[in-house]
Order: C-alpha cells, then structure tokens, then sequence
C-alpha cells in the first residue's frame, strides 16, 4: 500500500534578505515574509534569463511570493515582483543602509516566527528611504523596533533597579536595560550618559510611528550619541556585529578626514 506525499502550497508578501547560489541554475534566498517570518527557499532556475523570478528575488526588494513546501526546504514556484526600490539602487549609502537593515534581520531573526509588526515597520523604512532619502532617526526608528519585538525594549520611565519613578533619570544601563536614578548609579560601573534631549528621543522611537519620528529636529550630537547608544545595546544584548554597520561608519569617518 503507497501513500502519495502531501504538498502544501502558500503564498506570502516578502522582503528579501539575501542570496546565495545554490546549484548550476538555483539560488537559496533568504526573505522575512509577512505570513512565515524568516525563512529559506530555493528559486529553482532562477538564474536562467529567461526566469520570471529574477526580479522578485533580488536582495531589499518586495515580492508577492508563491511556495510549495518541501521536506527540508521550501521551493519558491511563481513571484510578482511589488516594489524594486530604485531609487536606492542609485545611491551608495542608501544601499548600504538598506542591506544593513538586511544584516539586522538576518542575524537577529528565529526562522518561522512570524512578526508581523516588524514587517510592517521594514517596510515603511524601505519606502521612507526609497522615496524621500536617508534620515539617521529612520534607522534608529528601525533598530529600536527591532528590539521591541525580540523583547529588548529598554526601560526607560523609571530606575531599572530600585523602580522610583520620576526624579532625574540621567545615566541608562546598557547591562541591565533601564534607566538608572542618581542613587542607584553607584551599582553598575558600565552607565551610558543621558541628556534630557536624548533620553526624549529614545522614549520617542519606542512609541511612535515613522511618519511622527521623522519630522522630529534633533540636534547632530544627540543624533551621533544616540547612534552610539543603541550600536551598543544592540550588540550587547542581541550579541552580534554588525559588519555593514562597521562599513558605513568607517566610510563617514574616511569622508571627515577628506572635508
């Protein structure tokens, strides 16, 4: 007696993260869809001219995505490609922000575990950058999002150890995640300095969309710190580097030396 195998077929928005080739004419594409969360599938043939699938599986771009679902891997059957994102692909630093946002993604998200919050925020970023160009609060909107939905949202209304709220709140605990009162910042030695301004600019990102943060005016050393800020609570809590991130500072640091 045969039983005959069952294959589920399912269709969903998706970004794509990444690439690799995979054999002569095949690629295994990294994307972070709106349905599945991250995942891994083979565009069969996909490197073939006369694919269809060529344009839907480039790397940032946004694809309605057809699967069947197989044993070890899913295969990737039709695609409709939603937005390319072109003008980014005209500029160097906006890809490289956009393939940061990539980088993000890929290392810090658990395969099939949907969020679909996230996606709706990767998305407003890739537009907002798309279409009206690079904004430093985009990205920090983005990496302070990120770590909301992997329950890493920094406390930030009250002392992270004692719990008083109120009172000034001056220096933040990259350790323990939270702000800390002035009589509790004797018990960590590793505090992260906290202006009033920057200490509102962190509550911001954590609580409103990207159209409301994108209009905010900070100035350039709040924005450099913040910046600063949270390059360090990502990488002690997601424990990761971040290599694009690394690319692009150097690049700001190389295009300073020259001006």
């Amino acid at each position: 007696m045969s039983f005959g195998v069952k294959i589920m077929y399912y269709c969903s928005r998706a970004i794509i993260i990444k690439t690799m080739d995979l054999r002569e004419t095949d690629k295994l594409v990294t994307l972070f869809s709106e349905k599945e969360g991250k995942i891994k599938a083979v565009a069969k043939g996909v490197k073939k001219p006369a694919s269809s699938l060529r344009a839907c599986v480039q790397p940032f771009c946004h694809s309605l995505l057809f699967f069947s679902s197989g044993r070890e891997l899913d295969l990737i059957t039709q695609g409709k490609l939603l937005d390319f994102y072109s003008n980014i692909r005209e500029h160097i630093d906006l890809i490289l922000y956009s393939v940061y946002i990539m980088e993000l993604l890929d290392k810090n998200l658990m395969e099939r575990v949907s969020l679909p919050g996230l996606y709706v925020d990767v998305l407003s970023v890739l537009e907002y950058i798309n279409d009206i160009g690079y904004n430093p609060l985009a990205i920090r909107f983005l990496e302070m999002n990120l770590l909301k939905n992997l329950g890493y949202q920094p406390v930030l209304d009250e002392c992270v150890f004692c719990g008083r709220k109120g009172g000034l709140l001056r220096n933040f605990s990259i350790e323990a995640g939270g702000t800390v009162c002035d009589m509790c910042v004797k018990c960590t030695a590793k505090n992260f300095p906290l202006s009033g301004e920057l200490l509102a600019l962190i509550r911001l990102l954590g609580s409103k969309n990207l159209k409301t943060v994108s209009r905010v005016k900070a100035t350039d050393a709040t924005l450099q710190q913040l910046e600063i800020f949270l390059e360090k609570y990502l990488e002690y809590h997601l424990e990761r580097k971040f290599s694009v991130k690394n690319m692009i500072s150097k690049l700001k640091h190389n295009r300073l030396r020259i001006t």
